[in-house]
């Protein structure tokens, strides 16, 4: 599934990748029960509360009596839909990391899971995980407290001091840009909290604890994956419901513009149908992003634990002799060498004679030369005179040449 060492850009999505193609049936049955099924109900819900909304607000600007009444219950009606019914469906994405993170790390370990065996494995962690989420959703309406008594706070102070409107503009866009900032920050620091809990099986406060131990040093590498991740699939999600979307927005547009077409015409109901199937589409997607994206995560855990924890270790001890039995159980943090080993010289590897050693220092005197400087157009030692080869000697068989005589020219053997 991955190498077992500290894992890399490419390691991480082609883990994720794998982990989706292995056991494709399963992810996307839990994913449609908690992402899929809560993302439909709030493209509901938004879709026909919209129009809803719209026509109480028709109403109101007619004048009728209870106006203020019907504009209050109008922005409530807003708020639910702009924010609530998408943060329930983050925490139902949210909640989808537990079993997406069990199915990780049973596949690392070369196990397939089914679904009940995931929810099985999170026996006694799926209570954690949902107090989690509510932990998330407390500190969610504490942010929005402390948010809305600093807007205004500033506001009162610039209201206070006869500013124009530039400098409303200029602290809106500060404050805004802050505590998106500080969501950031905190986001990343607690976001391997659900694998955690699903592979640890610690308790909130504790998985919490670990994530922020993990991505201390690693925060920007863990920012900038989840990042890049969320804006490929975000795009893939995007063109998934791009078409769709912007049909039933032409329609609309030309038909309805104001949204006051009865449902006799069909157009209402056609550019509702086309709004919900467009969604329906772009589910199927989400579907399929939520799940690479909870086993990035998952792989993101894992890797900061091979890292601080040589839980590539332990696995490999697993695998090999079964001890222990849990790799994936809580240890205490262990120093190792960083990736990748810095090289040490091959046994065979001598310092030079003439190099001079560590602390080394020049002594006074006259400069002598090192052993290994030969002067200059000496000839190596291992280069030898060209040697001529020794005599041939004839073949058995051969009769040695005998030598050309020349005219008037005795014989050498002193044949006359």
């Amino acid at each position: 599934m991955i190498p077992l060492r500290p894992l890399g850009l490419g390691d991480v999505l082609a883990g994720a990748f794998t982990v989706f193609r292995r056991n494709a049936r399963v992810l996307l049955l839990w994913s449609v029960l908690l992402s899929g099924v809560l993302g439909l109900l709030s493209t509901l819900a938004s879709t026909f509360g919209q129009q809803a909304l719209q026509s109480r607000m028709f109403s109101a600007l007619d004048g009728g009596s209870g106006a203020e009444s019907v504009i209050a219950g109008s922005v409530t009606l807003w708020a639910l839909l702009a924010v609530g019914l998408p943060f329930l469906a983050y925490l139902g994405r949210g909640f989808l990391v537990a079993p997406v993170a069990a199915d990780t790390g049973q596949r690392v370990l070369g196990r397939r899971a089914t679904f009940r065996g995931l929810w099985a494995l999170l026996a006694g962690r799926r209570w954690p995980v949902v107090g989690w989420m509510f932990v998330q959703i407390g500190a969610g309406l504490v942010v929005g407290i402390v948010a809305g008594l600093v807007f205004f706070a500033t506001f009162a102070a610039i209201g206070a001091g006869n500013s124009s409107a530039g400098w409303f503009v200029l602290a809106l866009v500060l404050l805004v840009l802050g505590f998106g900032v500080v969501i950031t920050w905190l986001a990343t620091r607690f976001v391997l909290t659900v694998p955690t809990i699903a592979l640890e099986g610690r308790s909130v406060f504790a998985a919490a604890a670990q994530s922020w131990r993990l991505t201390r040093g690693a925060f920007w590498r863990t920012f900038g994956i989840l990042l890049l991740v969320q804006l490929m699939f975000g795009f893939a999600v995007s063109i998934a419901s791009a078409p769709l979307t912007i049909g039933a927005v032409l329609i609309g547009g030309t038909f309805d513009p104001l949204g006051q077409t009865g449902g006799s015409s069909g157009v209402g109901v056609g550019a509702t149908v086309a709004i919900v199937v467009g969604s329906l589409l772009a589910i199927a997607v989400q579907c399929i992003t939520d799940v690479l994206s909870a086993s990035v995560t998952t792989f993101l855990a894992i890797d900061r634990r091979i890292r601080t924890e040589a839980l590539d270790q332990r696995i490999a001890s697993h695998l090999d002799t079964g001890r222990p039995t849990d790799p994936f159980a809580p240890s205490e943090p262990v120093a190792r060498q960083p990736w990748p080993p810095q090289q040490q010289p091959w046994p065979g590897q001598q310092q030079w004679s003439g190099q001079p050693g560590p602390g080394w220092q020049p002594q006074p005197g006259p400069r002598q030369s090192w052993p290994t400087q030969q002067p200059p157009h000496q000839q190596w030692p291992t280069q030898q005179p060209q040697q001529s080869w020794p005599t041939q000697q004839p073949w058995s068989g051969q009769q040695p040449e005998r030598p050309r005589e020349r005219p008037g020219q005795a014989p050498p053997d002193g044949r006359a």
